[in-house]
């Protein structure tokens, strides 16, 4: 049940949040809607972010990265539903697990961007 509670919040379509006018958001629907339309615009801008530094790597490193990644979203999604577990029964839990998962996605978006900024020979750098 929690899965699918999880690739609902994924899949809902972004269209159907732009809908609803996030600035007046009165009802939980509408927030649930609104947190999850700001989840799915901070996902997209990781993956963006991603790519780039993808780009910048190759062989074990690029190995690497993508191994990181796949372990953060892991960790991500637990953490998550670890810190919104007190709200998982209530109608507030789609709007606490959104807002969790963009802003850890926000953080990991900033590391990334982080490591296209290094300075030349800076060998505590990824990049």
């Amino acid at each position: 049940m929690q899965k699918l509670i999880v690739a609902s919040l994924l899949i809902i379509p972004t269209a159907q949040a732009l809908a609803v006018d996030c600035t007046k958001a009165t009802t939980q629907a509408e927030m649930n809607q609104c947190a999850n339309a700001d989840y799915k615009n901070a996902d997209s801008e990781l993956n963006l972010i991603y790519k780039h530094v993808l780009k910048s790597t190759s062989g074990e490193h690029k190995s690497l990265l993508q191994a990181a990644q796949r372990k953060w979203i892991e960790y991500r999604n637990a953490d998550c539903q670890f810190q919104t577990f007190k709200s998982k029964s209530g109608t507030v839990w789609p709007m606490n697990f959104s807002t969790c998962l963009e802003n850890k996605t926000r953080q990991r978006t900033k590391e990334l961007k982080e490591m296209l900024s290094c300075p030349e020979g800076d060998v505590s750098c990824p990049l």
